[in-house]
């Protein structure tokens, strides 16, 4: 397979220089990844964590609390001496992958989770003065272009100086290529270290979150780390619960509100302002086949190439139809319609796509040729270096608005204010929570114009509504309408829904009923935001939510049990039912923090299922994979053997 479609290596400007400071500079990288984290574990933790002896809840919490804000100083030390777009161009030419140094995961969520630290510490932490660290190819010099490395590491590979001078000279030629201006064997070895003070900041979070939970702790100094004590929670609910999140789960914002499929389309046309392009991490990646766009013959191949993005489709409209019930709110906190940011998303999309010069270009092939070669830049860096400043993006997406025929042109001060909402500034740097995952900016100053990412589009939707509440009848009645749907477009047959009426006892409200032969399942909508401190474990937010899900729980299961005894009232029947089964479905995964029922049913599946899990649970009988992959040991668990 390889030798008929051999894999596709590309060599960018910086492969040479990159792949010669790994040489030279390895045990000083591998130091800082993982031993500067560790000596300021051992002097700003361990004796803080150790005075707490065995120790839990929120006297645990608040001393790792502590000691994450000094990981993030030191992150804003290092970060703060270039760019947040000259980190970004730095860090996204490194392999989405963590060194095995680290002792702990490195599994792909593992990844995409210590990435998004660090580029939220770009964001939060870089230097929106500095201009000069990036700039044109034409303004580098062969001694000095990237430090010397690039020439050192050119005259190894080709053998001789003269031929490093001439493939320089060619990289030359390639006028409006942007490269890193001020770069120095130090920023290399400092981009590995900010990696591991990610990881460090990762993995703290992850121990708060199982505090949390309910875990206790103590410090061991031999491995400068926790043992974990009296597990309130059995040690397989985290386990299973990892592997639920890393299977795929569609989309939500923290509001709680889902959309199934929100890419699908039969006409999706990126160019249509109601469709949206998205790049999302490939971590650890391999070599994969894909299309292979080549500009000399102006065609397309196929070739096996590891890249670090893929790229998603999304249905704005899908996204606002489905968050409507949030517009007003929205534009009382911000001042801003949620159908114009809805825009500037999609002006982010277009441009990063179609980069604004290509309807310059003469010709359709020209377009097309300048559009694949993006494409082909966006696979590998997730980002679009636009040349448009705001003012001028601003001009330009209000022409192409009216061109494609946009349903609702805004006008120019809306739009400026929109593209400034999703923009990074220094106002809106104050606005960013490393532990939180957002504000996510999608436009990022660069240049004298804007680096336009495309992989931050997914996450700033996520955590849009930030900071405003949604009124849980509104709320829950579209998250209802959303799951009912989703059931129905899979040929399910949703059997009832609404109010369940008795002759001599009080009604019941049922989401959904689902037949499915002689079974009855009934399905109880479960849809609560998340707070932002649910994403590093605080103590009182995981009991409160706790107690939601539990009264949810009772509310399903009580239901069944007057079904089982009652199936027939004034404005139902269902006595055509050999079974009654119930579930409860949330946009998130949620934690189980016990393997019995009601969290559990005997056969080991959850009785608390995100939506994607419930669809495949009603429509193909498959319980979640991780509750299948992990059945001997749950088995194993509630019996007590283990």
């Amino acid at each position: 397979m390889f030798q008929t479609r051999p894999y596709t290596v590309q060599i960018f400007y910086h492969t040479r220089a990159f792949r010669y400071l790994i040489r030279k500079l390895r045990s000083e990288i591998h130091r800082r990844l993982r031993d500067v984290p560790e000596a300021f574990r051992s002097a700003e933790l361990a004796g803080a964590f150790t005075a707490l002896g065995d120790t839990g809840g929120e006297p645990a919490w608040q001393t790792l609390r502590a000691y994450l804000d000094k990981v993030e100083e030191r992150l804003a030390a290092l970060v703060g001496r270039h760019s947040p777009s000259y980190w970004l161009h730095l860090h996204r030419r490194l392999a989405p992958r963590l060194s095995e140094v680290h002792d702990g995961k490195r599994d792909d969520n593992t990844v995409a989770l210590v990435r998004r630290i660090a580029e939220l510490a770009y964001a939060k932490h870089g230097d929106l003065a500095r201009t000069d660290d990036l700039g044109l190819m034409v303004k580098v010099r062969l001694r000095t272009f990237l430090g010397g490395a690039w020439y050192e590491a050119a005259s190894d590979d080709l053998g001789s100086k003269l031929k490093a001078k001439r493939e320089f000279e060619s990289l030359r030629r390639t006028r409006k290529s942007v490269v890193m201006l001020d770069f120095q064997e130090r920023d290399f070895c400092e981009v590995f270290e900010i990696e591991g003070w990610s990881y460090e900041y990762w993995r703290i979070s992850a121990l708060m979150r199982s505090i949390g939970k309910g875990t206790g702790a103590r410090w061991n100094p031999e491995i400068n780390w926790v043992d974990y004590i009296d597990h309130d929670v059995p040690p397989l609910a985290y386990e299973i619960y990892d592997r639920r999140i890393g299977e795929g789960t569609g989309f939500h914002t923290r509001l709680g509100t889902w959309l199934d499929r929100p890419g699908d389309s039969d006409r999706f046309d990126p160019s249509k302002p109601i469709d949206a392009y998205f790049a999302v991490l490939n971590p650890n990646p391999e070599p994969e086949e894909m299309p292979v766009w080549n500009s000399q013959e102006m065609k397309a191949g196929v070739g096996y190439q590891a890249v670090n993005f893929h790229m998603g489709k999304f249905s704005l409209r899908a996204f606002r139809e489905q968050n409507s019930f949030m517009a007003e709110a929205f534009k009382a906190k911000h001042g801003i319609e949620l159908d114009a940011v809805m825009f500037a998303v999609w002006v982010a999309s277009f441009f990063g796509i179609h980069t604004g010069a290509t309807s310059l270009l003469r010709t359709k092939e020209q377009s097309l040729d300048r559009t694949l070669q993006n494409w082909d830049n966006v696979l590998y860096r997730g980002y679009t270096m636009g040349a448009l400043n705001l003012d001028l993006l601003c001009r330009e997406a209000i022409w192409w608005a009216k061109a494609l025929q946009h349903e609702h042109v805004f006008s120019e001060a809306e739009v400026r204010a929109a593209l400034e909402f999703i923009a990074l500034s220094p106002s809106s740097q104050g606005n960013i929570a490393l532990w939180s995952g957002g504000k996510r900016p999608i436009f990022i100053p660069s240049l004298t114009g804007i680096l336009i990412d495309l992989a931050a589009i997914a996450p700033f939707l996520t955590s849009l509504f930030f900071g405003l509440r949604k009124t849980q009848q509104a709320g829950g009645h579209a998250f209802e309408d959303t799951v009912r749907n989703a059931l129905s477009s899979r040929g399910l047959d949703v059997c009832f829904q609404g109010k369940l009426k008795w002759k001599d006892e009080d009604p019941r409200e049922l989401d959904v009923g689902v037949r499915i032969g002689d079974r009855l399942i009934l399905v109880e909508c479960f849809s609560y935001e998340l707070p932002v401190d649910y994403e590093i474990g605080k103590p009182s937010i995981f009991e409160t939510r706790k107690r939601f899900i539990s009264g949810k729980l009772d509310q399903a299961k009580s239901l069944a049990k007057r079904l089982t005894r009652h199936p027939a009232g004034t404005n139902f029947d269902f006595s055509w039912a050999a079974s009654i089964e119930w579930r409860v479905v949330s946009p998130f995964v949620e934690f189980a923090w016990n393997l019995n029922e009601p969290l559990f049913d005997e056969a080991g599946i959850p009785r608390l299922l995100q939506v994607r899990e419930l669809i495949d649970y009603l429509a193909d009988g498959k319980p979640p994979a991780a509750t299948e992959a992990l059945k001997p040991l749950f088995q194993r668990a509630i019996q007590g053997i283990s």
